[in-house]
Formats: structure tokens, sequence, C-alpha cells
């Protein structure tokens, strides 16, 4: 049975507005304004060069805006004082495009980093935690002391979401996370991420050009169109949609039109494999 989602009772998590970055003369985002709920997986997607891990980087302070305020666990960052974005800052989690591990560091290393940025613990207990991390991604522990190099693609995925997770975050973001993995991989991981937002209460971020993702595991979308958000709603919403790259991307051939169309058409949403959410567990 699909899970219904509402946002009438839920927190805003992360409230984005008017936010505009640029980079010399050339502007990126245009007043952008978006809303993330409180334990709901957010599927933002939009053309390449859009401005999508852009944005990210953003909401994270990893790159200067011009204008616009970003409100995380309520709390404006900017005016927040150094203990503040301390604490916010270690209630969240990111994944990077293509893991970003550290290529010198062991796996059990790169998890714990953010433990030896944030906290003073001791090694025995962190090496306890990052043990507890990976299993939670589904990693073997023979996998701890092993370096990026000798990790597949989607092992390097999952520990670098073990690192994510690392600190328990609220909120964790993900940068294109199914990007390089072979379909299988990526299905595995989908579920996951499923699963770990459903178990931990996790709200996810997940920055995305994959229909498959969207359609698995997303509650909702947010597009990107020239600097702004032009749409966010269910899949569903995405088909009302009459801009020429909302309608080229979500009902082109690789979206399976036949399929969405014949929900659409009839009025049946069950018809539709993409106008659902994910189930609940």
């Amino acid at each position: 049975m699909a899970k219904a989602v509402s946002h009438q009772d839920r927190d805003v998590i992360l409230r984005v507005r008017d936010i505009e970055v640029g980079f010399g003369t050339k502007k990126i985002l245009k007043g952008l304004d978006l809303d993330v709920y409180s334990g709901e997986i957010l599927g933002f997607v939009g053309g390449s060069g859009s401005g999508k891990s852009v944005l990210t980087r953003a909401i994270l302070d990893l790159v200067p805006r011009q204008a616009g305020i970003i409100e995380i666990f309520g709390i404006d960052y900017d005016e927040a004082n150094p203990d503040t974005k301390l604490a916010i800052d270690r209630n969240i989690g990111v994944l990077f495009q293509h893991g970003a591990l550290f290529s010198a560091l062991t796996v059990k290393e790169n998890v714990q980093v953010p433990m030896r940025e944030y906290y003073e613990l001791s090694q025995p207990l962190q090496d306890e935690l990052a043990a507890v991390k990976l299993e939670l991604v589904g990693l073997p522990l023979d996998a701890l002391n092993k370096y990026p190099s000798e990790l597949s693609g989607g092992m390097i995925k999952r520990a670098a979401l073990a690192r994510a997770l690392a600190l328990d975050p609220d909120i964790v973001f993900l940068d294109e996370p199914t990007s390089g993995l072979d379909p299988i991989s990526a299905a595995d991981f989908d579920e996951l991420i499923a699963d770990l937002s459903e178990t931990l209460g996790l709200t996810v971020f997940m920055v995305t050009h994959d229909l498959d993702s969207l359609q698995a595991v997303c509650d909702r979308i947010a597009v990107l169109r020239h600097g702004k958000v032009l749409v966010n709603g269910p899949l569903s919403a995405m088909l009302e949609v009459e801009d020429e790259w909302v309608r080229s991307y979500f009902r082109g051939k690789r979206a399976q039109l036949g399929a969405i169309d014949g929900g659409h058409d009839h009025g049946d949403s069950t018809k539709s494999p993409m106008a659902s959410p994910r189930p609940s567990s």
C-alpha cells in the first residue's frame, strides 16, 4: 500500500527563501524558494548545469550566496552564533558525488573523520561506532581496513553514506547517489535509503537524475528550471507541467511513458508505476 504523504502535520526542517547564487556575471540561482519537510525523501532534479549541486553547496555554506535566507531546524543559519552553527553542522550528513572518500585513509578512518572533527572520543569508541555504521549501510566488517581503491563503486557509495551517518544526523544530503552504479546496485542503494529514512526518521535531500530513484523512494520532487523551483509535488504532478524540459524528462522515452500515460489519462494513479510514493514498510 502506498504511503500517504501529508505535510500539514510535519515540521519544515529546511526552509530556503529567495536564494541567489552566481559566479562572476553568471547568475545560477535566481530567487529560489524551497521547503523540505521532516521525515521526507525529496528528489531534486534539473538539467545539467542548472544548479542542483550549487544549491546543495549553498545550503551547506560551501559556496557564497548573493542573497537569500536559509533556515535549518527553524534557525536562520546566517544569524546563528558559532555554537549554534556547530550544533547545526553536527546534525547534517553529506554524501558527495562519487563518494569523495579520502584515498589515503581506510574506510574506518574515513567514517571517523566527522567524529574527530566534532567530538573528542576515545579510539576504541570511534572504532566501535565505525563498525556500527558499516553494518547499518550493509557493508561487511572486513571493509573497515580497506582503502577506497580496493572497493567497488557500490561499496564506495555505501562507505560514503556510513560517513554521512557518522554523527546520527537528522537530515542527509545526497548528491547523485546512484550515479555510476549498475541498475542492480542502484536499486539496492535506493532500497537502503528508503529503509534508513523509515527506520531512523531521516530527512533526505537527494539530488538525482535517476528516474528509477525518483519512482522508488521519493515522496516529493522539486524541479529546478531557470534558477528557480518550477514545480514541486509527487511524480503524478510532474505530468501536469507543460514546460518543455519537464515534459521531455518525465514523459520522454526513458520514462516508460506508456505506463505513465495509462494511469494519467484514466485518472487512476495506481496504474502508473511512477505516480505513487514509496511504499510503507
